[in-house]
């Protein structure tokens, strides 16, 4: 290797270096982070009491179909019956998952076990993301956190014979499947604003205070009081935002500010109506919708640097001599 070619990849390792990548591991390492986060939840005092199963799993099966509530039912008291074994099996298991993602080796067996656990609490545990219920819509939490791991976990599966610009083009789900969740998930909470139930943003928002400390609960009455009045009008805006979300993935052109709108709405339907899952209510079982939603749309995120050489200023490129071919 020449001294000029040395200068060369030298200027290219600090450019790559300068800025901040996004990396499906990055990605995967963060979802580890959050069913570590689940695992915790699911160690709180309340979680090993027979009241919890009960009231979790009550209110997840409210509203299913005659056939799928029975069978909930029937969970419902197994899980019952021993609240503090199940509660120990599923909090490991959970911390297990995260662990698994953390560590390179197991993160393949990892993500696949996770994507079974979190259909499994999506249709239990939530009964389907409450979708069967009247009044679920996305500021309360549709269409269910641990679908979304699940979608998470599928786009971040490799699939190294099919590379792109995006994260989701190398996994199994495909980058073209993976933007079509991503619109039907979009257009699917839109559509649940259309719910008459639906039309009370501010009782929503407000409501999601009762058993937060007092600052956070003063928070969410003061932003339900602003929305109050204006009840109509701010669920057509969101839900016609949630439309153009869900779109504009579909077009190259606009799929950069789409994902970057659904950020914003993620991050803030998520802290203003969640309160991200009631973390601090001692209830919880996960962050909510937030969190799962920004990583599924940087799953989708187009990366700059993918298939663009890396730019070389004149001065660093080295000066073409007699038999030689200039560096382009």
């Amino acid at each position: 290797m020449t001294v000029d070619d040395r200068q060369i990849q030298d200027f290219s390792l600090r450019q790559s270096n300068s800025t901040l990548r996004l990396t499906r591991r990055g990605v995967e390492i963060a979802l580890g982070a959050l069913w570590l986060v689940d695992g915790a939840l699911q160690l709180q005092p309340s979680m090993f009491t027979r009241g919890f199963f009960v009231d979790t799993l009550g209110m997840a099966n409210m509203g299913l179909p005659g056939p799928v509530a029975t069978v909930e039912y029937d969970l419902t008291s197994m899980l019952a019956a021993h609240p503090a074994l199940w509660n120990a099996l599923f909090a490991s298991l959970q911390v297990a998952l995260g662990v698994g993602l953390l560590w390179r080796r197991t993160a393949r067996p990892a993500l696949a076990l996770s994507v079974l656990w979190a259909l499994g609490v999506w249709t239990v545990g939530e009964g389907f993301g409450g979708l069967f219920m009247g009044g679920t819509d996305l500021l309360t939490g549709a269409p269910g956190a641990a679908l979304l791991y699940a979608l998470v976990a599928l786009t971040l599966w490799p699939r190294t014979d099919h590379p792109g610009p995006s994260i989701a083009d190398g996994g199994v789900l495909g980058g073209v499947a993976a933007r079509w969740a991503w619109l039907l998930l979009w257009i699917g909470t839109a559509a649940l604003e259309l719910e008459p139930a639906a039309h009370v943003p501010a009782a929503q928002l407000s409501n999601t205070g009762e058993e937060e400390p007092a600052v956070i609960a003063a928070v969410n009455h003061a932003v339900g009081g602003l929305v109050s009045g204006w009840a109509a009008l701010f669920v057509v805006v969101l839900g016609l935002l949630q439309v153009a979300v869900g779109a504009g993935v579909l077009t190259a052109r606009t799929r950069r500010a789409a994902l970057s709108a659904g950020i914003a709405l993620a991050v803030a339907t998520g802290l203003l109506g969640q309160d991200l899952g009631g973390l601090l209510t001692g209830h919880a079982t996960d962050p909510g919708t937030g969190p799962p939603l920004v990583l599924f749309a940087l799953t989708l995120w187009p990366r700059a640097t993918y298939g663009r050489r890396t730019e070389v200023p004149p001065s660093s490129r080295p000066v073409p001599w007699f038999g030689s071919h200039a560096v382009n």
